[in-house]
């Protein structure tokens, strides 16, 4: 993620902690990490929304209780106009059930206020982003492979195609593994990204296999 930009939304009703969440992102660290964050911020459900459908999100950072949203449903009416952005889900108490809800309805990562750094929220978004990368990529991943085994495995578009995915399939093996390091063994996001390994695994061996039978039959 070298000198890649990020588009951050912080939705917090809480103006002053806002203020300060974005000042971190936006902080002498993100220069360091080899990312520049571009963050916006909205106090309000509605706000988040209008915003969203009009600008490009790559991380939403979500307190679940808002003026005008509280709990999931803040998550869920999010995720339906912004499915393409990872999110982060901010809660006031280390409450497990409702972190694995959240990761359940598709957030990536959950963090709790006051029990993190700068370089922790730092840590979290690139992470959250990049593992929202990965996901999109295999769910392409999977369904150019199903257009692949249906060629003629004497095309040599089709090996070529093969042999694509198979880096790309080792480059996210890789990413999730580093990200996968840096989670704690009580944080429910380890099943998730555990859970994305192992989809990524078996797409790989369906790449390798693919590739056999190209081999076999030139």
């Amino acid at each position: 993620m070298n000198s890649q930009v990020v588009y951050v939304l912080l939705v917090e009703d809480d103006l002053d902690y806002g203020a300060l969440l974005r000042r971190r992102l936006m902080g002498k660290l993100t220069g360091e990490a080899g990312t520049t964050f571009v963050v916006a911020h909205t106090g309000l459900l509605q706000e988040a929304i209008a915003y969203v459908t009009r600008n490009g999100i790559d991380v939403i950072v979500l307190e679940l209780n808002l003026p005008d949203a509280s709990g999931l449903e803040t998550l869920m009416r999010l995720r339906e106009v912004a499915p393409q952005a990872a999110t982060i889900v901010l809660t006031g108490r280390d409450d497990q059930l409702l972190a694995t809800q959240a990761l359940n309805l598709g957030a990536q990562d959950y963090l709790v206020k006051g029990n993190f750094n700068t370089e922790l929220l730092v840590r979290a978004v690139r992470y959250a982003f990049e593992r929202k990368q990965s996901e999109q990529a295999l769910t392409l991943a999977q369904e150019c492979l199903r257009q692949v085994a249906n060629q003629q495995p004497e095309s040599a578009k089709s090996d070529e195609l093969a042999s694509d995915f198979d880096n790309l399939l080792t480059r996210m093996a890789a990413q999730n593994t580093l990200a996968l390091a840096q989670l704690g063994s009580d944080n429910p996001a380890r099943l998730h990204v555990e859970k994305l390994n192992q989809t990524i695994t078996l797409a790989a061996d369906l790449t390798r296999r693919l590739m056999n039978r190209f081999d076999r039959r030139a």
